[in-house]
């Protein structure tokens, strides 16, 4: 493989008051905020929404985007919700 099609994987933020701190011990809604912005790094973008969370919460994100266009009865969707236990009993 060469060096132009590998991929860097970055693990701990190098900037800000953060700077040294894994990826993963961030703060949600300071990553959240490093997503919105459009100058973010793309090693670092990718590395962020490849968190188990990020990629969690942008899934629910989609779900609430695809429910909010259909004519699903909003009994119907909390009754989803419990069951794939996304909101409590």
């Amino acid at each position: 493989m060469n060096s132009s099609s590998q991929v860097e994987t970055i693990e701990v933020i190098n900037f800000g008051k953060f700077k040294g701190t894994a990826l993963v011990d961030l703060n949600h809604g300071y990553v959240n905020w490093l997503l919105e912005q459009e100058t973010l790094n793309s090693n670092l973008r990718n590395s962020l929404e490849a968190l188990p969370w990020v990629k969690e919460a942008q899934k629910r994100q989609k779900l609430a985007e695809v429910l909010q266009r259909t004519h699903i009865p909003s009994q119907d969707r909390r009754a989803y919700k419990k069951r794939m236990g996304w909101v409590g009993a």
